[in-house]
């Protein structure tokens, strides 16, 4: 299929890319209708396969996806904006990360961090400064067990490099992918505290925020600070808000308690919304989201089924075999690199008529989403 230049340089100019993308994350939370939100799923049978999936009651198939660049050897780390950003250190003790757009058959591989050595324990977030319009990889890693500080890095997508930050006082609860919301990649961490003698750990959730390169720390609810004992939490982002939420698996698993933080960064509006007793004797299912109709999204260990949840009449729905499961949104983003290593510095070269195409293309944009907004309000 033929594209014009003009049309061709229009498409790929980093701030039409950037408007689809502004343009698209304010529909998912403007919309109503469960269809314009979507989800990305991995699913692993004889081999993986890609899907992605409306966010309503039968978690409809909306596309299957036949391009992606890895295989069941590679990690998630997290989706932003359209992007999968992909962690692999399967044959070496390099560690290899790679962003892939899958919409438009699009990937390329970060250089590799400063920090390399195979670590005893590593967490990484992926994100998006919205004030740079700049996407951000975090690294912390711990190198042994008995290391009081854990090692940060991070790496800047216009920078195309990474960055070691100062080191952090604080230990790395597990080994769980940090969680991005609200500008912030957050993760749960501890401090080891002496009282006269005896030894305790402060549990507590650590962000970055990826606007300003700032660490931050936020209280967990109640007594999760003195996590009880047997007991195992996690976050999730709860995107309605947008915020997030707390999940605390109690002793052996036999419950669940789900805590959401009503306002962010508010410590008093952290709220519990569910508790889930577990129905049989196998593990407490993980929770992986949170669909528009209230329903939770489950991943079961026992054998890897995606399932939902409706908390109110404990009603379970299956939706098939799990792997990976994350929001999802469309977009251009990398549809002005290459693929493979190479990284391709933006063209700045603009004529006039291309600079008044690309105003008027952000310009309808605009005027769509306050449309669409509109309709939704008038429709309510």
């Amino acid at each position: 299929m033929c594209v014009s230049k003009a049309w061709n340089f229009l498409i790929k100019n980093p701030f039409f890319i950037s408007s689809h993308a502004s343009h698209h994350s304010k529909l998912r939370f403007r919309n109503n209708n469960n269809n314009a939100n979507l989800f990305f799923v991995m699913t692993a049978r004889h081999q993986a396969e890609y899907s992605l999936h409306f966010d309503d009651r039968e978690f409809s198939n909306y596309t299957q996806l036949e391009y992606m660049p890895f295989d069941n050897h590679h990690f998630i780390v997290g989706s932003c904006n359209g992007l999968l950003c992909l962690m692999d250190f399967q044959f070496s003790f390099d560690i290899v990360f790679t962003l892939c757009n899958p919409i438009i058959i699009k990937s390329i591989t970060l250089p590799k961090p400063c920090l390399r050595h195979l670590p005893y324990k590593i967490s990484v977030g992926f994100g998006f400064d919205s004030v740079k319009k700049d996407y951000k990889l975090l690294k912390i890693t711990k190198e042994n067990v008995l290391d009081k500080f854990v090692e940060a890095e991070l790496y800047s997508f216009k920078r195309y490099s990474w960055r070691i930050l100062a080191p952090l006082r604080y230990g790395l609860y597990s080994d769980d992918f940090m969680v991005f919301a609200n500008g912030i990649v957050h993760w749960l961490a501890y401090e080891r505290l002496e009282d006269q003698g005896v030894y305790r750990c402060k549990y507590f959730i650590m962000g970055f925020d990826m606007r300003d390169d700032d660490f931050k720390e936020i209280m967990l609810p109640g007594n999760l600070g003195n996590l009880p004992n047997q007991s195992e939490i996690y976050v999730i982002p709860y995107e309605e808000l947008p915020s997030i939420a707390v999940i605390e698996l109690g002793c052996l698993h036999t419950r669940c308690n789900i805590l959401v933080m009503k306002k962010y960064c508010v410590v008093e509006t952290w709220t519990k919304m569910f508790r889930i007793a577990n129905p049989g004797p196998e593990p407490m299912p993980r929770v992986l989201g949170f669909m528009k109709n209230g329903n939770l999204i489950l991943g079961a260990y026992d054998n890897l089924q995606l399932v939902s949840l409706d908390p109110e009449r404990s009603e379970l729905g299956y939706f098939g075999i799990l792997f990976y499961v994350s929001t999802f949104m469309e977009s251009l983003v990398l549809v002005d690199q290459v693929n493979g290593d190479d990284k391709v510095e933006n063209d700045v070269r603009s004529a006039s008529n291309v600079n008044h195409s690309i105003e008027r293309a952000a310009d309808g944009f605009t005027k769509l989403a306050v449309n669409e907004a509109t309709n939704d309000s008038n429709d309510v």
